[in-house]
């Protein structure tokens, strides 16, 4: 079996994290305001 880069290995881990970050912010917020568009604008998108 091939070892993995431990900074390749690192690299995926935050970049999923950042990710899995986004969508439990994107359910959360749904869950409280029931808008899906305020709130892909507001955790996705970043905007106002």
């Amino acid at each position: 079996m091939k070892k993995i880069n431990p900074f390749f290995a690192a690299a995926i881990i935050l970049i999923g994290g950042f990710f899995a970050f986004k969508v439990m912010s994107f359910l959360g917020c749904y869950v409280r305001i029931e808008d899906g568009n305020v709130c892909w604008s507001l955790t996705i998108l970043g905007e106002k």
